[in-house]
């Protein structure tokens, strides 16, 4: 399985067009038994509230119930084997083909993303984005791996085609509460989102500004989610935007 020599002249001009486009399969069915393996000791050790790089971005930070959205940010910290699998170098060399940075000026850090079976909530619409500083303007791309098949019942993202070029919309916290980190827009037609299912060790790749949504888990079977985030060094802005929801408790 190769790295950036499985990327045609036609995904990249989907990836440009539309601002997300699925890739073939970037992880062979032993990668994805081991990251299962990596994916699952994680959540054990690290899967606690007040654990660091733990969140439950859909749930209030003092919530004492079972997570809804469990997410563990920069999961290389505690397997920094991550960063030495084939996996890793194959993203990595997508993610430089596509940003048309070279491999060793790209910044990046990983993500597990967990769907419990019949339980959580959705990821509601956002675009990365509007998670960053305005401060400091990156280019950049996420690739989403899944570890399970990634259906519309399990919660596969779905995406606005050609939302990524246009602005970052107006964000607010989920449910309008403070004390819940994740951030959603109410901007967006969920009709006119796409749905990308994906099979173990398929993913699907977007641009920073794409928005996306994830529906709930309504199976009998986890949702796992391997996400590696790239990006380019950042750049000042001179006279950045107000993101007012930029400040959480």
């Amino acid at each position: 399985m190769s790295g950036a020599s499985t990327i045609d002249r036609r995904t990249l001009e989907e990836f440009r067009r539309n601002g997300f486009a699925t890739l073939p399969q970037v992880a062979d069915e032993s990668e994805v038994a081991w990251l299962r393996e990596v994916y699952d000791r994680l959540f054990v050790q690290r899967g606690i509230p007040g654990s660091e790089n733990y969140y439950d971005i859909a749930g209030q930070a003092d919530r004492e119930e079972s997570p809804l959205l469990p997410q563990i940010v920069r999961p290389e910290k505690y397997v920094p084997e991550l960063l030495e699998s084939a996996h890793f170098a194959r993203c990595r060399a997508i993610a430089s083909a596509f940003l048309d940075i070279p491999e060793n000026e790209l910044e990046f850090y990983g993500h597990a993303i967990l769907k419990p079976p019949r339980y959580g909530a959705p990821t509601p619409w956002h675009q990365d984005e509007a998670y960053m500083d305005p401060r400091w303007s990156r280019r950049g791309l996420s690739i989403w791996t899944t570890l399970d098949d990634a259906t519309v019942e399990s919660g596969c993202l779905h995406y606005l085609p050609g939302g990524h070029l246009g602005p970052v919309l107006p964000h607010h916290h989920i449910d309008n509460d403070d004390r819940i980190r994740g951030l959603m827009t109410d901007e967006v037609d969920p009709a006119a989102g796409v749905a990308c299912p994906l099979a173990p060790g398929g993913a699907v790749m977007h641009d920073f500004r794409t928005p996306h949504y994830a529906g709930p888990n309504q199976t009998g079977r986890p949702r796992r989610a391997y996400v590696l985030v790239f990006m380019s060094a950042p750049v000042e802005v001179t006279d950045p935007e107000p993101r007012p929801w930029m400040t959480w408790a």
